[in-house]
């Protein structure tokens, strides 16, 4: 699945699990589910942070492309 499914799948899963009326079993299934999801979403999200790119101004007005930097600073 993509990184939308995933999320969209998260939120199913968080919904159930508040409902009062899923049963245990499924309940933790879908705990193990989630946290299997959660770890793959912070993957790509880790991925994709690392490769923002920060546009800058360099001297006369020319443009450069700079990837940013861990903290988000640069």
């Amino acid at each position: 699945m993509g990184f939308e499914e995933d999320l969209k799948r998260l939120e199913e899963i968080t919904a159930r699990l508040k409902d009062e009326q899923t049963p245990l079993e499924e309940a933790i299934s879908l705990y193990e589910e989630a946290g299997k999801l959660t770890k793959s979403l912070n993957k790509t999200l880790n991925s994709l942070e690392r490769k923002i790119e920060k546009v800058t101004s360099q001297d006369e007005g020319e443009l450069a492309v700079k990837e940013m930097e861990e903290d988000g600073d640069e």
